[in-house]
């Protein structure tokens, strides 16, 4: 995965950016918690060097995922993502996920 990834990808949050290597394990990271996750996109719009992306994802809580213990919930969210494309790699990107209704789908009473 390193490879769709620029050695100095920056990823703009209001937490701080992340590294490539970062960005990895996030993405390891979700395969733990949702092994069976798949992902859809809903729209792509691109411009010059930039990509804009509407995805769904849906999946499984197999694991802890921000401190909620797995609860084997079958979960569905929407994310969206510009990433700026050089040479092929992402070299920036910039999201808006949903935590605060993720975490709320997977605290609700089974």
């Amino acid at each position: 995965m390193i490879e769709y990834f620029a050695s100095n990808y920056f990823e703009h949050r209001p937490d701080g950016a992340r590294t490539n290597m970062d960005a990895v394990a996030i993405i390891k990271g979700a395969e733990s918690i949702f092994p069976d996750l798949t992902v859809v996109v809903e729209d792509m719009v691109a411009e010059n060097d930039l990509i804009a992306i509407r995805l769904t994802f849906n999946g499984t809580h197999s694991d802890t995922f921000l401190g909620i213990e797995k609860t084997e919930k079958n979960t569905t969210w929407e994310a969206m993502e510009f990433f700026r494309i050089k040479d092929g790699v992402i070299t920036e990107s910039w999201g808006s996920w949903p935590l605060y209704d993720m975490l709320n789908l997977l605290s609700e009473e089974r």
